[in-house]
C-alpha cells in the first residue's frame, strides 16, 4: 500500500514541486511587501494558466 501511494505521488511530484515554488516565492514576496505579493500572485496565476493550456493542448 506503501509502495502504491509513492507510486501514485511520483508522476505528480513535478506538479507538486511547482506549486509549491509558486507558494514560497508568494510568500516571499509578501514578507517583502503587499504589493509585491499581489503581483507575485498575479505572475503565478498567468504562469499557471499557460501552463495547463499547453498541457491541455493536443501535440501538433
Amino acid at each position: 500500500m506503501i509502495i502504491k501511494l509513492f507510486q501514485t505521488i511520483w508522476h505528480f511530484i513535478d506538479v507538486i514541486c511547482f506549486l509549491a515554488a509558486f507558494g514560497f516565492i508568494i510568500w516571499g514576496c509578501f514578507l517583502i511587501n503587499q504589493v509585491a505579493g499581489l503581483m507575485s500572485i498575479g505572475v503565478a496565476f498567468i504562469l499557471v494558466g499557460l501552463a495547463t493550456e499547453y498541457l491541455s493542448s493536443p501535440p501538433k
